[in-house]
């Protein structure tokens, strides 16, 4: 085990540090090691600290990890040292949110439509992008906006817009803040076919379902969504991450209690939406486990 592990998380005001600080006092308690959690630049970033070394272990989206390893946009390159501990550690989860009388039944449905895609520069708006051009149309076929979300789900109530889409951890508050309205609103569900199609072609994605008791929906609804994930660097001791892996996740409800977004981590779906290669170390805990097959 060495003497020092670092774990890279992001800024001290979101999700990624308090987890991160969490993950660092399990090993610390519970290996021969001292671990710190380290403010960094974020997801994106935290690829290339992984990369080159700087880092450990750090925390990302499915989504960057795919993007990282394979050279994608933002990377000019790929990165190639970047492994998967686990994943699900939150959710991010493609919400689109309708009244309960809206026409709007499937994805297709929202070309020509008035559609809030949540701030600029948020998750939203790329995944978004990628679903609607597999549904067959753009985010140029949609009259679109990008405002918050709870400033989204005020015109939604206000007949001012007729969708807006919602990438984030369940309950979301804005869709909460529409449910304490009382007017009955309905969330898109996905069919199977569809999301197949969209976890092959992508394979950060995952499905889950969203039960009416969430919100108090109209209707439950099954739909995509991608986890944020550990990664790990290449090099590190198959054994020590094997160690790690199992430390982390035998402690689990430690980390849960660290955030409300990773209130959800669960064993059973640290493998699911996973877009690159495990670390051989935590493949043989997952697969010990019976979560990889």
């Amino acid at each position: 085990m060495p003497q020092f592990l670092t774990i890279g998380t992001a800024g001290s005001g979101g999700a990624y540090y308090p987890i991160g600080i969490a993950m660092a006092q399990i090993l610390t308690d519970h290996l021969n090691t001292q671990a710190t959690a380290q403010v960094t630049g974020g997801a994106v970033e935290n690829i290339r600290l992984v990369e080159e070394g700087s880092v450990e272990m750090a925390i990302t989206q499915a989504r960057t990890a795919f993007a990282g390893y394979n050279g994608g946009s933002p990377y000019t390159q790929p990165h190639r040292k970047v492994r998967a501990m686990f994943a699900n550690l939150s959710q991010g989860i493609f919400q689109v949110v309708v009244m309960a009388d809206s026409p709007i039944r499937t994805l297709a449905d929202l070309k020509g439509k008035r559609v809030v895609m949540g701030p600029a520069g948020g998750a939203a708006i790329d995944i978004g992008r990628e679903l609607f051009e597999l549904a067959g149309f753009t985010l140029e076929d949609v009259r679109a906006t990008y405002v918050s979300y709870d400033e989204g789900i005020s015109q939604l109530k206000d007949g001012a817009v007729d969708a807006v889409i919602v990438q984030a951890a369940m309950p979301s508050p804005a869709i909460q803040q529409l449910a304490a309205s009382r007017q009955s609103f309905r969330l898109l569900s996905l069919d199977d076919a569809f999301m197949d199609e969209a976890i092959a072609k992508y394979p950060y994605y995952s499905k889950v379902h969203i039960p009416t008791d969430v919100y108090g929906a109209a209707e439950p609804a099954t739909t995509l969504m991608v986890s944020n994930m550990v990664i790990v660097g290449a090099d590190l001791d198959d054994d020590v991450v094997y160690t790690i892996t199992k430390t982390l996740l035998d402690n689990i409800e430690a980390i849960r209690e660290s955030h409300p977004a990773a209130r959800d981590l669960t064993l059973e779906g640290a493998a699911a939406g996973v877009p690159i290669p495990f670390h051989p170390g935590a493949e043989r805990y997952l697969r010990e486990k019976g979560v990889l097959q």
